[in-house]
């Protein structure tokens, strides 16, 4: 399978082109995140809430790619005011090369948390805590 959406998918998030990443999405796309705790799905809702994860970001660095098939693991780290945060990124492909599915995942937890917290304010909904264990 060919992979280019993904390459062009990451360098748009890398540039900060929200318009750029429009044309690799599928329209009944999954996005599944540490903003939301529900699944985001339509191609739609997916670019609203990634547009606003730009708009809060500084920087985005792609660390490594590979791929099987039409499932695609891209792990990158991201910068927003100081903080820097490690992620992946499991991508589904469908029968035309768009990208159709994601999960996601950061870490460390506490920064990931700290990040979800801007992004919310930003964007005015709950932000997400961490709580004591009791």
């Amino acid at each position: 399978m060919n992979t280019s959406h993904i390459t062009d998918y990451f360098k748009a998030l890398s540039d900060k082109n929200t318009q750029g990443i429009l044309p690799h999405l599928a329209d009944n796309i999954v996005l599944l995140g540490p903003i939301f705790p529900e699944p985001t799905v339509g191609r739609d809702a997916v670019v609203q809430i990634l547009s606003g994860f730009l708009a809060t970001i500084d920087t985005l660095e792609v660390k490594l790619t590979f791929a099987s098939d039409r499932d695609v693991a891209v792990f990158f780290s991201f910068s927003c005011k100081g903080i820097t945060v490690k992620g992946n990124e499991h991508l589904h492909l469908d029968e035309n090369g768009l990208i159709d599915h994601i999960e996601v995942a950061w870490r460390p937890l506490p920064d990931a948390v700290l990040i979800q917290e801007i992004f919310a304010h930003k964007l005015g909904f709950e932000p997400m805590r961490l709580v004591p264990a009791v």
